[in-house]
């Protein structure tokens, strides 16, 4: 069988590699053309894998000694030869993977996907994009960036959007994606002299369907497909919305709970409250793709549980599939 391969780097996140290892398995079972190589200490690997049940056809491994640790920087990318990182992604350059996976550091991922599986042509900067839900049904937003960068110029925001319409529209299926500006207020006037410039940098830009600004606020409300930001602003954006959530799905539980009637009347909206929950529950959508490097790379937070990894390997089999890089380059006109 042709399998869709994914080295995933299953050392380095929070919570070890137990949550990666059955996140992995569980998609396995789902996806028969599916081949993850897990890359780590393979001891330790091969023992978490003892009383799974997978195919092994599916599985390989390879061997490292070294881990990138949450503490190391963007210099152990190149210290750290032999680290399960750096191995996966040298599988995926040397093609002998079509994607990687990891819940590692991000800086050295960042930089391991600039230092070792390129750019794409043109691109001066990387960025990480998530999916965020929406309150409009079967519809997602594309916020970027949200951590590769923590600052970044006009002209960098300028290709961050025109990436993100490109994946909008070749993967997503948008026909005229609404790409925003994440500012204070929707005034073209509002923010810094970055904002401005990237304002008339998008609103000239004849291959955009410029929105205008956008307030955090309406991030999830669908009225656009993509929000562009620097990394620092989105990633604290995002922080932000996935623990609001987080808290008022605790607080609709604990409301629900609180009497034995209302558990009793819960019980017929149990399914209503759980189909709420798999929306806009952050672990349904952990996953970032790097957008701006020649090969699939998706990040995973790195607190990842079961849920997490699954939804991130899930998205970066998905992205396999639909041949993301080759959609983007046409998109892009890049050789």
């Amino acid at each position: 069988m042709n399998y869709k391969k994914i080295a995933f780097d299953v050392m380095g996140s929070d919570n070890g590699l137990i949550p990666a290892v059955d996140a992995a398995i569980k998609l396995l079972g789902e996806q028969k053309d599916l081949k993850i190589i897990f890359v780590g200490k393979e001891d330790l690997i091969k023992n978490a894998l003892k009383n799974k049940k997978y195919n092994i056809e599916q599985v390989d491994f390879l061997d490292c000694k070294e881990i990138i640790e949450m503490t190391d920087g963007i210099i152990d990318i190149r210290r750290k030869k032999d680290s399960s990182m750096v191995k996966a992604l040298e599988l995926v350059r040397d093609g002998k993977a079509d994607a990687i996976t990891t819940g590692g550091a991000t800086a050295p991922f960042i930089a391991g996907c600039i230092f070792i599986i390129k750019r794409l042509e043109s691109i001066e900067r990387p960025a990480f994009m998530p999916v965020i839900p929406t309150l409009i049904k079967d519809k997602v937003t594309l916020l970027l960036d949200v951590g590769a960068n923590l600052e970044s110029d006009p002209e960098d925001l300028e290709k961050f959007a025109l990436m993100a319409n490109a994946y909008s529209k070749s993967i997503l299926k948008v026909k005229e994606p609404k790409i925003a500006l994440l500012n204070i207020g929707e005034e073209p006037s509002k923010g810094t002299e970055v904002h401005k410039k990237t304002y008339e940098l998008l609103k000239n830009n004849s291959q955009i369907n410029f929105y205008g600004n956008i307030e955090s606020r309406y991030v999830t409300s669908g009225f656009v497909d993509v929000v562009v930001t620097d990394g620092y602003t989105g990633n604290m954006t995002l922080k932000a919305a996935e623990g609001m959530a987080k808290n008022l799905l605790f607080e609709i539980k604990q409301a629900i709970t609180k009497t034995l009637f209302r558990k009793l009347a819960a019980l017929r909206l149990k399914k209503a409250f759980n189909e709420v929950k798999a929306k806009f529950d952050y672990k349904n959508h952990a996953g970032a793709i790097v957008l701006g490097v020649d090969k699939i790379a998706f990040k995973s937070h790195g607190s990842s549980d079961v849920i997490s990894f699954y939804a991130t390997l899930k998205m970066t089999y998905n992205a396999i599939k639909n041949d993301v890089i080759s959609n983007l380059k046409t998109s892009l006109n890049i050789k």
